[in-house]
């Protein structure tokens, strides 16, 4: 039982690693969006797929082990609920106690990831909706709105040409 435990809590640091790496990936996902990096977005982008592929094989082996020593899992409409896992698990409150406690970190940073991902989202739509005025400006789209040469958003209908030849 002792492999046991141990085997899970090496697992439930592995998953906790890789998340804050992940939280890491997003902060400079976050500077390659403002700095318009749009090479090292795509790089990135694939760092997050592998480290979401890894998180992954790691919630299956720790179901698969959960399984094999007959744990039961609850699955319940939210899925599976590792706390009530680690609550049923037949071992003495302190190793509950440390599990807990590397779940309870691997929450806060999921929740953190949550918030990075959604600031990432805003920044994106930000920045796109530049871009969109910008050409819409260079193309005298009607649905856009038109910049001004000191990068302010003008008033009224005065058509600006990018390029303007008098014949």
């Amino acid at each position: 039982m002792e492999k046991f435990i141990h085997k899970l809590e090496n697992l439930f640091q592995k998953k906790l690693s890789l998340y804050k790496t992940l939280k890491e990936v997003f902060e400079q996902e976050r500077k390659y969006i403002v700095d318009m990096d749009v090479d090292s977005l795509w790089k990135i982008t694939e760092r997050k797929k592998q480290l979401a592929l890894e998180i992954e094989q790691i919630r299956e082996e720790l179901l698969s082990i959960l399984q094999e020593k007959k744990v039961p899992l609850n699955k319940g409409k939210n899925g599976f609920s590792l706390l009530q896992s680690i609550n049923r698990l037949p071992f003495s409150g302190k190793l509950k106690s440390d599990l807990k406690k590397v779940k309870v970190q691997l929450d806060i940073t999921k929740e953190e990831l949550a918030v990075l991902a959604l600031e990432n989202k805003r920044y994106i739509n930000e920045y796109l909706a530049v871009i969109n005025g910008i050409f819409g400006t260079i193309t005298e789209s009607e649905n856009s709105e038109s910049y001004t040469k000191a990068g302010m958003a003008s008033k009224g209908n005065n058509k600006k040409h990018l390029i303007r030849a008098q014949v």
